[in-house]
């Protein structure tokens, strides 16, 4: 039973959705070495689509890894070599700290909302 609850406290749901001039990805959950491939797969779905740009929804995040950092990165720099970016929403709690201790914070646009990050396009 312990290990099933475990499990459960490990999921990471993304949710997408295209919206105006980028897609947006509603991540809800945990990001850790398990599951940090699917936001990175998710948004290379999108990039090969044609996306430029990639609003990720972070309200909902509960917690990000080193894993899951890279997978920021690594999503990031796709974005980037493909004149795009990738935008980070809603930043709070332990992921915001984690992005501040790492000072990656620096490298990604932060809005509080996804409207105010549509503005930025």
């Amino acid at each position: 039973m312990v290990a099933i609850a475990l499990l459960a406290n490990n999921i990471m749901h993304i949710e997408a959705t295209q919206v105006e001039k980028a897609v947006l990805l509603k991540v809800s959950g945990r990001m850790d070495a398990e599951n940090a491939d699917e936001f990175e797969n998710a948004c290379a779905v999108w990039i090969s689509k044609g996306a430029k740009h990639i609003i990720a929804d972070l309200v909902d995040l509960q917690y990000v890894s080193s894993m899951g950092l890279r997978s920021f990165l690594s999503a990031a720099q796709k974005l980037k070599s493909a004149s795009g970016s990738l935008i980070l929403v809603g930043l709070h709690g332990l992921p915001l700290q984690v992005f501040e201790m790492t000072k990656l914070n620096s490298l990604f646009p932060i809005f509080e909302t996804a409207r105010q990050a549509l503005d930025s396009l």
